[in-house]
């Protein structure tokens, strides 16, 4: 717990003999700097006195304070100060329940308790003093600091609506006129030009391949002019500053500058000189008294070099605008204009203005950030020499064979990663965030925070915390390994910031110093000059810190690998063209053509189709690549069957939805339908065998409970189950994933025999093995392979294995319904199979769809469906819920709350419960748990959004690009549950909310499975708390791709919270 103390000198005025009022601040040593402006100031409010000194236990110590016997010779700050002679004027009362602090000073506030060059050691001592949250006074403003994770966290995470504004009278928003993403206040405006800022970054690359071709294109540049100072010294402050700045204007323009481009440095020149003022006391003073704004003080400057970058980028803006070409973005600007054209005159917040001031800010946010970490990193580099050389060796043991690194070699680099992230932690960039304030009146562990409050998120004290780091005050990459050497990231590393204020390039800013550091070390070494003295690591304070200037001396190396390399590249570049040459030939022969008015796609290769366009392991991404190119209907060869995608909510409610019946169909020469033979009720194709079965399963499923209280009864008894596991592994961690496949299962077996089994089970071991078996074959690789090359189905390859374990599953499940069949009653059903076989007697000789193989298929299909979803969408929430842990707890939270004095949970509780309700649907829309559906075929030629589609096409339905689409969803692209939670807090529901599919063909289970994820959620997290072990290294949130998509495998720790 913070320990709290009262204001200086116990809020007492010293006595004095020239004026009541006159007092000094002190904690252990003094605390005025002794700046000449400084001295003028405090001899003004007691001039020629002998100064009291009120120590923090209300001590006086007389004496004469050390430069303050000389009156100021100013006669135009004497005027402005005249009133504050008299005793106990203007004098600044806190709120009540403020946060503690130290007393202000009418009119300046706390300017004299803060260094105003580098403040960060006041707020560090202030804090010791006053506690993580404290309160200052910027001439009569109130701020509140909040220092430390757990108060960052609570003020921009857990209570983000609430600290999410920006200030709108300080020198960075006048000058901005609080335009732009960055200090546009929090309101409609700012999430329309955040949203669209993410969509149009991402779509332009940030995280993906063509981002990753733009930096290391741009490296390529910064090797030759590094290459130019091999053997001597070179100072890397511009060049860092100029690389940094060209990929940020490759996203935004499309373009680069010469890096000795007079534009370019006139650009870098006005900005360094505003960031210099804004960053600087002069800042400060703007900020703190007010009535100096209008004087000639050199914060003019800013707003004149400011004034500069605006028209710089305005004329950057429109010499674009010729060159565009409307419609079809190629950069960040060509996608404002087109939403500026679109939008047209309807009021909305996007402008020509609204452009130039967002560019200036992205601009500025890509380059200062990314170059003060790159010299961050090289100072420490060249000063620990063995660093930079175990970073080289698993650069070369790593890259050995390739030409250049890529972002995902990252995960095999433990110690780079390590490197580059203790650089982001101890360059503490951006080292007080930028400044937020409370959108309304609230309240901060136990403070009330009144609406407007200017907060100062401390994100430096985060970054040095103690208990947070292993070497809180050193450059150590050991902060980022755990004991075995592997690469973890603990919850205090917030460089970026956190919350919906985050940083909008962190994703950028994270691939630049990786790809440029990693490149730079393959080639170089870095080495300090032997006449440039002792190295300084004090930082110069702003905005951004950034390190003193420093030269740095650069020798070529050679990597391994390199030229090693080449004949095998040769080999390759030789196998490569044959292979090309027969393509091309086949291609010439069997060429594909497309029908009349069909989607438009990427040319098919003969016999193999699309296949080469897709990754096996996960098209995703593929699939998401090629809709911006071809649109959201675009079309694919599966070998020489067509096959089209459907992207986007628009085209897949369109089919499913609208035009149901033309696209409900089940295509049947897939490796699904082959092993299903086309049997059950979801592979079954559409007609009357499907609408009887589904009208039959749909029925049945619900008279015996699924919606009912009977349900939630077999639902709460599995529970129960997990919850008896659970309390034996308290303590250790677990491996949650075979766990929570048995408890869905069973409660699916409930349903189909009336029975469940025991978790060690060997029958329920042995049919779940057989199952992952089938489900591994069918969704990776090589079930592409079969769909796509008819041609091989017939050889020894490994999708015949799917066969040989499909066989076992159904052998199994044929056994129970024959041990079923000797249980029931006839004519009193107990469970799904007796009511089933309680139809297939009433139509024994009406030649009815309804047979044995049909029973085992549909039995097959809902017990894959009701076992695959809920257990991957349960390991899913639990991933989310252990890596953040805020959530977890306020979900806890609610529940203790509404769940009081009841022994159990209902489903109707969920109704009580918005957020708990939130982070489940979060949960599924994230796990996208069939991100393409089961396929559809169209049943008859039929028409969509203007193109023609023949009957028999293989439908892909990409829910995936529903669940994730831009302007669908606040934070698409992120687990966020404020994309299920509206500004009063309440939950819910956006139309693109399709985790089970759509129309006809909506997952027959969905129901059960709302109701099994609420109650196994809320049960569970009632119980324990769940976290993730300190040695199980950093999550992995990338899944398992599949007709399921499942996270990779994990462990959590478990904690008891109550007994059961």
């Amino acid at each position: 717990m913070d320990q709290r103390l009262p204001p200086y000198g116990n809020g007492e005025e010293s006595s004095c003999t020239s004026s009541p009022s006159c007092f000094k601040y002190s904690s252990t040593r003094t605390a005025i700097p002794e700046a000449s402006w400084k001295t003028s100031v405090q001899t003004l409010l007691c001039p020629g006195s002998q100064m009291v000194e009120l120590t923090p236990t209300g001590r006086q110590n007389s004496g004469v304070s050390r430069g303050l016997q000389t009156q100021t010779e100013d006669p135009s700050l004497r005027n402005a100060l005249k009133y504050e002679h008299r005793a106990g004027v203007a004098r600044i009362q806190r709120p009540k329940n403020f946060p503690p602090g130290p007393r202000p000073v009418p009119i300046f506030g706390n300017l004299f308790q803060l260094n105003i060059t580098n403040p960060l050691k006041d707020f560090e001592r202030l804090a010791k003093r006053y506690g993580s949250v404290y309160s200052l006074y910027f001439g009569s403003r109130p701020a509140v600091v909040l220092t430390g994770l757990k108060a960052l966290k609570e003020a921009l995470v857990n209570k983000a609506a609430d600290f999410s504004g920006r200030p709108q009278n300080i020198m960075i928003t006048d000058l901005t006129e609080g335009k732009g993403i960055v200090f546009l206040d929090y309101g409609p405006a700012w999430k329309e030009h955040r949203r669209f800022a993410l969509m149009t970054l991402r779509n332009f690359g940030m995280g993906k391949q063509s981002m990753e071709d733009r930096i290391l294109g741009e490296t390529e540049h910064l090797v030759a002019r590094v290459e130019k100072s091999a053997g001597g010294i070179m100072n890397p402050q511009t060049v860092f500053h100029d690389t940094a700045s060209n990929i940020i204007y490759l996203v935004l323009f499309g373009m680069r500058y010469n890096y000795g481009d007079e534009d370019l440095k006139k650009y870098v020149r006005s900005f360094t000189e505003s960031t210099k003022i804004v960053n600087g006391p002069w800042a400060m003073i703007y900020e703190t008294l007010p009535f100096v704004r209008p004087l000639p003080l050199p914060f003019k400057k800013a707003f004149m070099h400011f004034e500069n970058i605006r028209k710089m980028d305005g004329n950057m803006v429109n010499k674009h605008k010729p060159k565009r070409v409307p419609g079809q973005p190629q950069n960040f600007v060509d996608c404002y204009l087109d939403e500026l054209d679109k939008r047209g005159n309807d009021g909305s917040s996007f402008s020509e203005e609204q452009l130039v001031r967002s560019v200036v800010d992205l601009h500025a946010a890509g380059t200062d950030t990314t170059s003060n970490t790159l010299l961050t990193a090289f100072l420490y580099l060249i000063t620990h020499p063995d660093i930079q050389e175990r970073c080289q060796q698993e650069i070369d043991e790593v890259l050995e064979g390739k030409a250049h690194a890529s972002f995902e070699d990252r995960h095999k680099m433990p110690y780079v990663q390590a490197v580059v992230h203790e650089s982001q932690r101890i360059a503490k960039t951006v080292p007080l965030s930028v400044p937020h304030c409370a959108t309304r009146d609230t309240e901060l562990m136990g403070y009330s925070i009144p609406k407007g409050t200017f907060i100062i998120p401390n994100l430096s004290s985060v970054l040095s915390e103690e208990g947070q780091w292993k070497f809180p005050h050193e450059f150590n990459p050991a902060n980022f390994l755990n004991e075995q050497g592997e690469f973890e990231k603990p919850e205090a590393f917030m460089p970026f910031s956190a919350g919906p204020r985050m940083c909008l390039g962190e994703g950028l800013a994270r691939m630049e110093i990786f790809l440029i550091l990693v490149t730079l070390l393959r080639r170089f070494q870095f080495f300090w000059p032997e006449d440039a003295g002792e190295p300084d690591f004090t930082p110069v304070y702003g905005v951004t810190l950034t390190p003193r200037p420093y030269r740095m001396g650069v020798r070529l190396r050679q990597p391994a690998g390199i030229t090693e390399s080449r004949s095998t590249t040769d080999t390759m570049l030789g196998s490569l063209i044959v292979v090309w040459l027969f393509i091309c030939l086949l291609f010439l022969v069997f060429r594909i053509q497309r029908p009349k008015n069909f989607p438009p796609g990427p040319r098919p290769v003969p016999i193999f189709g699309n296949l080469f366009q897709l990754n096996g392991d996960n098209p995703l991404k593929d699939y998401e690549r090629l809709a911006e190119r071809y649109g959201n209907i675009y079309s694919l060869y599966m070998g020489g069957t067509p096959a089209v995608v459907l992207n986007g909510l628009k085209a897949v409610k369109e089919a499913l939805v609208t035009k149901a019946a033309d696209f409900s169909g089940r295509p049947q020469n897939l490796l699904m339908s082959h092993l299903t033979q086309g049997n059950g009720v979801v592979f079954l194709d559409y007609g009357p065998a499907w609408k009887e079965h589904r009208r039959f399963a749909l029925m049945t499923l619900r008279n015996f409970g699924m919606g009912k209280q009977s349900m939630e009864d077999r639902i709460l008894g599995e529970t129960e189950h997990l919850v008896a596991y659970f309390e034996k592994c308290t303590g250790s961690p677990v491996d949650p994933e075979t766990l929570f496949h048995k408890a869905a299962s069973n409660i699916i077996y409930q349903v189909l025999y009336g029975t469940r089994l025991n978790y060690d089970d060997k029958t329920l071991q042995e049919y779940l093995s057989h199952y992952d078996v089938v489900a591994e074959i069918s969704n990776g690789p090589w079930g592409l392979v079969y769909d796509m090359i008819p041609m091989v189905r017939s050889l020894p390859l490994p999708f015949r294995k799917a066969f040989t374990h499909f066989e076992a599953i159904k052998s199994m499940i044929a056994s129970m319904v024959q041990k079923q069949k000797t249980l029931r009653v006839p004519g009193e059903p107990e469970n799904f199979v007796d009511c089933y076989l309680d139809e297939l007697e009433k139509g024994a000789n009406g030649g009815s769809y309804f047979n044995d193989a049909d029973l085992v298929r549909t039995i097959m299909d809902l017990h894959g469906g009701g076992t695959e979803t809920s257990s991957n969408t349960l390991l899913t929430a639990f991933l989310y819920l252990m890596t953040k842990p805020h959530i977890q707890e306020r979900c806890q939270q609610e529940i203790d709350m509404v769940l009081e004095g009841k022994a159990y949970a209902s489903f109707e509780d969920r109704h009580k419960m918005p957020y708990t309700q939130a982070m489940i649907h979060e949960t599924q829309r994230i796990t996208s748990a069939f991100p393409l559906s089961v396929p559809h075929s169209t049943s008859k030629d039929t028409e969509l959004m203007g193109y023609s589609i023949p009957k028999g096409t293989v439908i892909i339905p990409n829910l995936w690009s529903v669940l994730y689409e831009e302007d669908q969803w606040k934070f698409p692209h992120e687990f966020n549950l404020a994309n299920f939670l509206n500004e009063q807090g309440e939950f819910e529901k956006p139309e693109a909310f399709l985790p089970f599919s759509a129309g006809p063909r909506i997952c027959l289970g969905e129901g059960l499975a709302r109701m099994e994820l609420f109650l196994i959620l809320v049960t569970l997290l009632r119980r324990f708390q769940f976290y993730w072990p300190e040695d199980a290294g950093e999550p992995d949130f990338t899944p398992v791709f599949g007709i399921s998509l499942k996270p990779k495998p994990y462990r959590m720790g478990i904690r008891l919270r109550q007994a059961a």
